[in-house]
């Protein structure tokens, strides 16, 4: 999916680095926090939802004292000179369990997965139970997250 250019100025992006400190704030407290009526600041969510670039108000959840305390990147390969069947690759992974990010990637590896898990059965579990029902696919290589240092919900340009 090519993304279309939207022009932010510079009153968009501290708008943007507000949400993403505090996506609860009020209009009011947007346009108090920004110097900006009520009004310009309601403008430009509109006009940021409308070109796309703000797709919602989600909130973060640290799922650890949910329960998922384990976090791994699993590395998936079609095989060395496989060919990737991705759309009904992408259908299958979009329909697995504990997948919170999943991108086709370049390299030694055709698709990362992050998943979240309670525990290393759990973990166990979707490798060889999950991962094995999806053809295509020959091998992966699965790395524990020992500690997340940078979690971002969003990058802006030059940071």
């Amino acid at each position: 999916m090519a993304a279309v250019s939207f022009a932010a100025d510079q009153v968009d992006l501290a708008l943007l680095r507000t949400l993403r400190e505090d996506g609860r704030q009020s209009v009011s407290a947007l346009a108090r926090d920004l110097h900006l009526s009520r009004s310009a600041v309601h403008q430009r969510l509109e006009r940021l939802i409308d070109a796309r670039v703000l797709l919602g108000f989600t909130p973060r959840v640290d799922s650890r004292p949910l329960g998922n305390t384990i976090a791994a990147c699993v590395l998936l390969t079609a095989g060395q000179g496989a060919s990737l069947d991705w759309p009904p690759l992408r259908r299958a992974i979009l329909e697995l369990p504990h997948v919170e990010y999943a991108a086709l990637v370049t390299g030694e590896a055709d698709v990362l997965l992050l998943v979240r898990v309670s525990d290393l059965d759990e973990l166990r579990r979707f490798l060889m139970d999950e991962l094995r029902r999806i053809s295509g696919m020959r091998g992966t290589l699965t790395l524990l997250v020992l500690e997340e240092v940078v979690r971002r919900a969003f990058l802006l340009p030059g940071e």
